[in-house]
């Protein structure tokens, strides 16, 4: 289900500032002790609220751990769009985004680890919150590979395949099915497939969408 109608939002500066306090206080917690760290009660005396007033705008726990990653995504949104990508291909400059990504989330595994099992769970209480923090995610990858010029329509579509397999790489090097080098060797093969040629993306596309292909040369 879609989360709740009443939730309330900041309005005004003293609101924002309080969600946002809110939302640095947790982060902190879970850099130091992961997602065990952030208990309702003990979040609302260190952000100085009240605990009706982070229900108001954090209905449970789950809710506070996406808050905190759509802020970071906002946080790298304004610095990303701020910068020349670096790169002189498509793929140079997205593996080059998703390698210096990954390294922040080495350095930051406890954080890391929280947020992704907030994204990923089997439930998606919170959609139009998860939603949105893949969707500025997308939008991040895509600012960086137009950064040098335009991207194909094909190049468009494989983005969201080479962001699942970074997330993929990201959630094996968590859970220790990968090392760090072989997380990096899959996020790095993965950006690979921005310099397949437009044919082989519509061909692919054909077998495994027919109705979209059919749609589109229609």
């Amino acid at each position: 289900m879609n989360q709740p109608t009443s939730l309330a939002t900041p309005v005004t500066p003293a609101q924002r500032e309080r969600y946002d306090r809110v939302v640095d206080t947790a982060t902190e917690a879970l850099s130091a002790g992961g997602q065990d760290a952030v208990q309702m009660k003990d979040l609302a005396q260190r952000a100085g609220v009240s605990l009706a007033t982070l229900y108001r705008y954090f209905p449970s726990k789950e809710y506070v751990l996406l808050a905190v990653s759509l802020a970071r995504y906002q946080a790298a949104a304004r610095k990303v769009f701020a910068e020349v990508p670096q790169g002189n291909t498509v793929r140079e400059r997205v593996t080059s985004h998703l390698m210096r990504e990954f390294r922040t989330q080495q350095r930051e595994q406890r954080l890391t680890a929280a947020l992704t099992q907030a994204l990923t769970g089997t439930t998606r209480t919170y959609s139009e919150l998860i939603e949105a923090v893949e969707h500025l995610h997308l939008q991040i990858l895509r600012h960086v590979a137009a950064g040098g010029g335009p991207v194909s329509e094909q190049q468009q579509k494989v983005l969201a395949v080479v962001l699942d397999i970074f997330s993929g790489g990201t959630r094996r090097w968590l859970a220790g099915t990968y090392s760090a080098a072989e997380a990096k060797f899959h996020i790095e093969t993965g950006c690979e497939l921005l310099e397949l040629p437009d044919d082989v993306v519509d061909a692919e596309l054909g077998r495994a969408a027919p109705d979209v292909a059919i749609g589109r040369a229609g």
